[in-house]
């Protein structure tokens, strides 16, 4: 029985040294790496491993179609500023990010999947040496490493590797224009000019998605002078915030015209029909996960020793990090309003820096916690670099809309007629492909469009509309929401 005990408690003792020594080992590995003239070029690399491959193969998804639908109205159309997507107007935002992709593919007069996921790849590596950046001058090179791998591996970026939207971009401006702020402030050199600066990305911020998100800089900022009394700094946030504002207003008085305000206000959810009860709880939950591990780390960095720390980090630095990062996502948890996890993804960097400190503060305290995070963090990039070379080597994922779209180019090319849809989301990412052009009708022009003609509609209404046509319209193909219909 006593040998028993003794080899129980020596298995329970093994078990318990297990993730320290996993921990330790982790962190050597990190130093060898981070220690290496170019370790920054080993993530950069690792960051087109698992976005590159999906960029190519991958077909349209999501909302990629309207994105890449307002580029190619702007090459057909001319309709740049006065955004289109086919013959529907569309100005619910500014939309700079379809604008450069309009610009890029202007030599070709077609816009390509990855043309269209360039600027989101360049996002995501911008994101990752922003992170690096950040981090490295406050603490260890490999925890600088562990926090851009942390930006690599988080759900909710893995999610916009290639995804053809306006949220990753957003992010890595919002973030770069943080980092000009606090490079200036530890410097004492937050000049007139450094404010234009910074005045000038938020701009183009801005312009990606509307101003609300520059809201992440501007509270931050504003809590974190407050909390330090740094007040002298505030007609510098003033003449960055009249610089950030001024392109996007004229924007929008370009634009107007009467009875906009109200899709404005829809969109922007300050219009009474979208309040709904706030589920701060749910939120917060569903934005934790998303974020797994940074968040995991940043959540315990209070309980760290930072005097055990070789290098510790600069006087205010968590705290204006913690600021930038967490007071505008708490009012998004508030919200009332129906929330997206998307719209907290300005915070995932901050949460990533936060995360690579932590990974220095507590690899003595709470070894155990950070192997955890480390073997996380592994097996998030292993599931990445997998996905992405399944789709080099073994069956492309996510390819249903490039099929169906090449389906229906196919058949339009056989029988040659106007192509039409009738509601802006029918069809979104697959007729991107057919590279024809589109127009946008209701079930009621139907009657008064030309024949033959193709027509693109929901199943439901598809049913409604044969059963109406007495002959004339035939089904010729059921997709999985729509289906394609012969008006002959």
């Amino acid at each position: 029985m006593s040998d028993e005990i003794v080899g129980l408690a020596q298995a329970k003792g093994w078990r318990a040294l297990r993730l320290p020594l996993l921990a330790q080992h982790s962190k050597r590995i990190f130093k060898l790496l981070a220690h290496r003239s170019d370790a920054i070029v080993l993530i950069i690399v690792l960051a087109l491993i698992v976005s590159v491959p999906q960029a190519l193969l991958h077909g349209y998804h999501y909302v990629e179609g309207l994105t890449v639908t307002v580029a190619q109205s702007a090459l057909d159309d001319g309709n740049w500023f006065n955004q289109h997507m086919y013959n529907l107007r569309w100005i619910e935002r500014p939309m700079l990010l379809s604008w450069v992709i309009a610009a890029l593919s202007t030599p070709f007069g077609q816009v390509f999947p990855f043309i269209a996921r360039l600027p989101v790849v360049l996002s995501l590596v911008a994101g990752t040496v922003l992170i690096w950046r950040a981090v490295r001058p406050n603490v260890s090179p490999e925890a600088a490493g562990f926090g851009a791998l942390l930006f690599l591996a988080c759900p909710l970026v893995m999610r916009y590797y290639v995804t053809s939207v306006a949220d990753l971009p957003l992010a890595a401006l919002l973030f770069g224009a943080f980092l000009v702020w606090w490079n200036a402030y530890v410097a004492d050199r937050l000049t007139v000019g450094r404010w234009i600066i910074i005045g000038a990305i938020l701009a183009i911020a801005a312009l990606m998605k509307g101003p609300q998100p520059t809201a992440y800089f501007f509270l931050g900022i504003f809590v974190f002078l407050s909390l330090t009394s740094g007040w002298r700094q505030l007609p510098g946030l003033i003449l960055a915030g009249f610089i950030a504002t001024v392109p996007t207003a004229l924007w929008y008085a370009h634009v107007f015209v009467a009875g906009d305000q109200g899709e404005w206000l829809r969109y922007t959810r300050l219009s009474s029909n979208g309040v709904v009860w706030p589920h701060p709880f749910a939120n917060g939950a569903d934005f934790f996960f998303e974020c797994l591990p940074a968040a995991m780390l940043a959540a315990a960095l209070p309980f760290a020793d930072f005097s055990a720390m070789e290098t510790k980090p600069r006087r205010h630095f968590i705290l204006a990090v913690s600021c930038y990062g967490l007071t505008c996502t708490l009012v998004v948890l508030f919200w009332p309003a129906e929330v997206n996890p998307r719209y907290i993804l300005p915070a995932v960097l901050p949460l990533c820096v936060l995360g690579g400190v932590a990974f220095d503060a507590l690899s003595k305290r709470m070894a155990p916690f950070v192997a955890t995070a480390g073997v996380l963090v592994a097996a998030l990039l292993g599931y990445a670099i997998y996905h992405s070379m399944s789709d080099v080597f073994l069956t492309p994922g996510y390819i249903r809309s490039k099929v169906d779209g090449a389906k229906i180019a196919t058949l339009v090319k056989e029988a040659p007629g106007p192509v039409y849809r009738t509601g802006w989301h029918v069809a979104l990412n697959e007729l991107p492909y057919v590279h024809v052009p589109v127009m946008t009708i209701t079930p009621n022009q139907i009657a008064k469009i030309t024949r033959p003609a193709w027509l693109v509609a929901p199943e439901t209404d598809a049913r409604a509309m044969l059963a109406r046509s007495h002959g004339l319209m035939t089904s010729v193909l059921a997709f999985n929401h729509f289906a394609l219909l012969r008006l002959n």
